[in-house]
């Protein structure tokens, strides 16, 4: 969250600006999903992994698991990594195994045992 006119804990405007960024890129790459009807082939040398992983919704949906960055000493990284979460998640593909957060797209690796659970309280359209 973004924070400005307080007498502490403001926002950066190096902050506002990256933030500002960051749903412009994923402002295009809605339109441009809608506009091919069909998800990007995603570069597995710069797109990050997720695995074991499920979905949460917090206040609003997260994709939760370890995550693996391109880059990382021979792609066991996950296994020795503590779990993480995205930022909140716009668009899931199961089916093609990609999903897109507010500031990137994920591929999406092997679910962990809660993902069939999660995917079933996960909702269309953000309804309960």
């Amino acid at each position: 969250m973004l924070r400005i006119g307080e007498n502490r804990a403001n926002s950066s405007w190096a902050s506002i600006a990256r933030h500002a960024n960051a749903v412009e890129h994923l402002a295009a790459d809605l339109r441009g999903v809608i506009g091919s009807r069909s998800l990007p082939q995603l570069d597995a040398s710069h797109t990050p992994v997720v695995e074991q992983w499920f979905i949460e919704k917090f206040i609003v949906p997260t994709l939760v698991g370890f995550i693996t960055y391109p880059g990382d000493s021979g792609g066991h990284h996950a296994q020795r990594s503590s779990m993480s979460f995205t930022s909140p998640l716009h668009l899931f593909s199961l089916e093609q195994g990609i999903a897109r957060s507010s500031q990137r797209w994920y591929r999406i690796g092997h679910p962990s045992p809660l993902a069939e659970d999660s995917l079933r309280r996960w909702s269309v359209d953000g309804e309960i």
